[in-house]
């Protein structure tokens, strides 16, 4: 399952303090877990709207505080850094860059790649017809993050010299209109503005994840501090996750557009008919396991490889065995 938020703009972060107990009417102490705003749309959405994450955690005496919205991970990142955020959700792209910098979170789940909904996009009218086609052009991408990695990854994939083709350089939600202007030939991205460039910006997909073979997970993160204090929270958190994900892959037009059925958020007509589409091929959320952490290791080789990063990073030192949270040594 990867969050499908369109057209979302960041909202302010929440100012209360992260992880913080609270005292209940009936003298219990109750864990504030922050955790990124879902938006219209996904099985969050959902427990946003009907309170059943707050009655799964109120078994382990936590409630949820939704604490801004995100549709890409650095920002999100940064926020559980500054201690404003205690969970969220990305790509494991994006996240090898935000573990090379001193995080203050880990990995608790994942999911495979979403590889219908992520890769190259170009007008439909253009002249590039393959990726080797993208030699002497130009092609937007995020800065280390997923549309980065997808356009090297595509290359390396197809042969083609990355010094042959310009990277220009954008953040996700400001690139829709330069790619619609015909600034830059291509862009490089993900189903949050994958989706939107192909029905309202005449884009058609150059070459989906498959193609590019690409090994983008999505990640889920939790703070380092609610990991150490509250891991039941977490372990419990893991389980709603689990399960939610495989209840909405099964019925995916049911989580869509939760809160409201028009507006920038609504999600409608050809939009719509993709989303379901791509989520259908998705795979529940899962505990990360020993080939999960191969996989997130040759990602941030590759970065490596690639100089996007500047050292080598273990990612396995950031990631917790969320099934064993909790657990007493015996």
């Amino acid at each position: 399952m990867r969050k499908l938020l369109l057209a979302l703009p960041l909202a302010l972060l929440a100012t209360a303090c992260g992880g913080q107990d609270t005292t209940t009417a009936a003298g219990q102490e109750q864990v504030v877990v922050r955790i990124s705003d879902p938006g219209n749309s996904g099985f969050l959405a959902v427990a946003k709207k009907d309170g059943s994450l707050d009655a799964a955690l109120a078994k382990v005496n936590a409630k949820v505080k939704w604490a801004g919205d995100f549709s890409v991970f650095a920002p999100a990142a940064q926020a559980i850094n500054a201690g404003s955020l205690d969970i969220a959700t990305g790509s494991i792209t994006s996240g090898v860059t935000a573990l090379a910098v001193k995080p203050s979170f880990k990995i608790f789940a994942t999911v495979p790649p979403d590889l219908a909904g992520e890769g190259i996009v170009v007008k439909k009218d253009s002249p590039i017809r393959s990726v080797a086609d993208l030699a002497g052009r130009s092609v937007a991408v995020g800065h280390g993050g997923t549309s980065e990695y997808l356009l090297l990854k595509a290359l390396q994939t197809f042969d083609v010299p990355v010094e042959k083709v310009k990277r220009v350089y954008l953040p996700p939600p400001q690139t829709a209109p330069v790619f619609g202007s015909g600034k830059v030939d291509a862009w490089s991205t993900f189903s949050t503005f994958l989706i939107p460039a192909v029905t309202d910006l005449d884009a058609r997909v150059l070459a989906d994840g498959e193609a590019i073979k690409s090994d983008n997970y999505v990640i889920y993160v939790a703070a380092n501090k609610l990991l150490q204090e509250h891991p039941e929270v977490v372990k419990a958190l893991f389980a709603f996750i689990k399960e939610g994900s495989a209840k909405e892959i099964a019925d995916p037009a049911a989580y869509l557009n939760v809160f409201t059925q028009t507006g920038p958020q609504a999600v409608q007509g050809e939009q719509k008919e993709l989303v379901v589409g791509i989520q259908k091929k998705g795979r529940p959320a899962q505990a990360v396991t020993a080939a999960e952490i191969t996989k997130y290791q040759d990602v941030a080789k590759f970065f490596l490889d690639q100089k996007v990063l500047t050292a080598p990073l273990d990612v396995s030192q950031h990631v917790v065995d969320v099934t064993t949270l909790g657990s007493t040594p015996s």
